[in-house]
C-alpha cells in the first residue's frame, strides 16, 4: 500500500493493534514489529505490569529494549578488543617469522661461504700436495 507521498506501507501487527509502517523493506519492518511484539509479550508476564499506565508501559519497553543495545554494544565492543589483541598476535608472529627467515637466510649465506672457503682450501692443498709431489 502506498502513503501520500507515495512511500509503500505496510500493515504489522504490535500488541494486539494494527500500525502502518514504511521507511524500510517489508521483511524488515516486519522483523522489527515481531521483535517489538515479543519484547511486549515478555513484559505482560511480569508481575504488575498490567497496573502500570500506558505511559510507564512504554517507558519500561524503551528501557527492556536500551538495555539490550547496551549489552550488545558491550560485547561488540569486547569483540572489537579481542579482535585487535588476535591482530596484535598475528602481527607479532608474523614479525617473528620474518625474524627467523632472515636468520635461516643469514645461516645459508654462511653455510654458502663456508663451503666456498672449503672449496677454496680444498684446491689449495690439492695444489700444495701436487707441488711437493714434482719437488
Amino acid at each position: 500500500m502506498m502513503n501520500m507521498e507515495g512511500k509503500r506501507e505496510l500493515s504489522v501487527v504490535i500488541d494486539g493493534k494494527v500500525y502502518r509502517l514504511s521507511g524500510g523493506s517489508d521483511s524488515y519492518l516486519q522483523k522489527l514489529a515481531f521483535y517489538v511484539d515479543g519484547k511486549i509479550s515478555e513484559l505482560k508476564t511480569q508481575a504488575g505490569y498490567n497496573k502500570l499506565s500506558t505511559e510507564y508501559r512504554d517507558i519500561l519497553l524503551a528501557l527492556t529494549i536500551a538495555e539490550e543495545v547496551f549489552k550488545l554494544k558491550e560485547e561488540i565492543e569486547v569483540f572489537n578488543q579481542d579482535s585487535r589483541d588476535r591482530e596484535q598476535e598475528l602481527y607479532e608472529l608474523k614479525q617473528e617469522v620474518v625474524d627467523k627467515k632472515l636468520q635461516i637466510d643469514t645461516a645459508n649465506k654462511l653455510v654458502e661461504d663456508y663451503k666456498t672457503k672449503v672449496n677454496e682450501l680444498q684446491k689449495r692443498m690439492i695444489g700444495l700436495e701436487t707441488n711437493h709431489e714434482f719437488r
